[in-house]
């Protein structure tokens, strides 16, 4: 019986043990869920001020007041290019108080912030900085005052001098614009013929130079007066073998000067006075004989014709430019001093001069065909309506090198007052007459 007392008494105790470990876990549970629920309303509460404040910062950048009529200058900086600006770095590193009363704080401090979150969430936009700004000289640091629409801005910087300050004075000095311009040219060629004694067609070896100079000389006021001057000068001599009288024998034997004065009519039209003097350097003899066939001054020809002239001027860098003068009635001059050779050149015996008046025209051209190849040219036509003589000579220079230059020289001439043709002698192939060379030699152009 004690035994069994002592078992319901273990048994009662250990029911009520368990019942009040039963009411403390009821009892914690409560008190967890509680917490949670506080918990989660302050999250909620949390969110909803946050978004309240956003609310307020949004609704203090989009409203505009009646006291500001347009909107806030200093809204540039979020409405321009994305920059970095060092306003929003200082405002986020210094954390300071937008709790201010002033609105017109408030939206420079949201407007900041604005572009801090920019900086931080999409750095990849900001293209510039401040300092690229000021540099492009967009802003003016030195006008620091507020401006209103009466004030000048030429009021609010400092006056500025635009003559420059010297120790030393000044000394004015006043030049007149040159209208002349001054070119010229010159080279030398080499040629080598060699001919072995059983060659079949036969020939004579020889040696040949040439040399050429041309000088330019050109006045243009660009306006009226156009004032051409040109002097030419070649000369060339070969070897030959079958003269037994001399060694050399010339070939170019040219002395030229041509002066173009025009008075401007219409555009690229002139009114022209073009004179021509024409000789050549040194005598020549007949092949085998001492008798003269020409030298200086002997012929002399002298060219007056008065007329029109067009320059010319094509292509988009003006490849192709020249003179073209026609001379509807012009003079011609021929002395010869020598009067055993006064028949050569379509005078009478016991004559030295000879005055013929007719057409005449000249045309000069020049044409840049590339960097390397030029083409000079120079077409001579007049008569006095019972002979006529027309020249065209053509010199096409290859450049090799800035000093090494080829030339092909060709020289038709047609000329019908030779002595033959007024002895009425028989004269085929005697009008037309025709040279030609090609050497290769130096070249200089200035």
């Amino acid at each position: 019986m004690k035994r069994l007392t002592i078992l319901l008494c273990i048994c009662i105790l250990a029911m009520g043990a368990f019942g009040r470990v039963k009411a403390e876990d009821n009892i914690t549970s409560v008190s967890e869920q509680k917490e949670t629920v506080a918990d989660s309303s302050l999250l909620l509460i949390s969110y909803l001020q946050a978004i309240e404040n956003l609310a307020r910062e949004r609704d203090s950048l989009n409203t505009v007041k009646q006291s500001y009529p347009q909107f806030n200058a200093y809204y540039f900086q979020l409405l321009s290019h994305p920059t970095l600006y060092n306003s929003p770095l200082h405002q986020m590193m210094s954390r300071a108080d937008s709790t201010t009363g002033d609105p017109q704080l408030q939206r420079i401090f949201s407007a900041r912030k604005a572009l801090s979150l920019l900086y931080t969430e999409t750095p990849q936009l900001v293209a510039q900085t401040e300092h690229d700004i000021m540099g492009q000289a967009a802003i003016r640091s030195d006008v620091n005052d507020m401006l209103r629409s009466s004030d000048k801005l030429a009021e609010k910087v400092a006056a500025a001098t635009l003559s420059p300050t010297l120790d030393e004075p000044v000394e004015v000095i006043t030049r007149r614009p040159n209208f002349w311009h001054f070119s010229g040219s010159a080279s030398v060629e080499f040629i080598q013929n060699h001919f072995s004694d059983n060659w079949y067609k036969g020939g004579e070896s020889n040696y040949a130079g040439n040399s050429t100079v041309k000088l330019h000389a050109k006045y243009n006021d660009q306006r009226r007066i156009s004032w051409e001057n040109t002097l030419e000068a070649q000369l060339g001599f070969q070897t030959t073998e079958t003269d037994k009288e001399r060694t050399f024998r010339p070939t170019s034997n040219v002395l030229r000067f041509t002066t173009n004065a025009g008075y401007k009519a219409w555009k690229n039209l002139y009114y022209s006075l073009q004179v021509i003097l024409q000789t050549q350097l040194a005598p020549n003899y007949k092949k085998n004989s001492q008798d003269l066939s020409s030298k200086f001054l002997s012929p002399l020809e002298v060219t007056i014709a008065p007329g029109m002239k067009y320059e010319i001027a094509w292509g988009k860098k003006k490849q192709f430019t020249g003179t073209v003068n026609v001379a509807p009635l012009a003079m011609k001059v021929m002395y010869v001093g020598v009067d055993s050779i006064v028949t050569n050149f379509g005078l009478e015996k016991e004559e030295n001069h000879k005055i013929t008046f007719g057409p005449n025209i000249t045309m000069d051209t020049r044409w840049q065909i590339c960097k390397q190849i030029l083409w000079t040219s120079r077409i001579y036509w007049m008569s006095d309506f019972e002979y006529n003589i027309c020249e065209w000579e053509n010199n096409i220079s290859f450049s090799i090198t800035k000093l090494i230059t080829a030339k092909a020289h060709l020289y038709p001439r047609f000329d019908n007052s030779n002595e033959k043709y007024r002895s009425g002698e028989e004269h085929d192939g005697i009008y037309l007459m025709f040279k030609e060379w090609f050497s290769l030699g130096l070249s200089y152009s200035f």
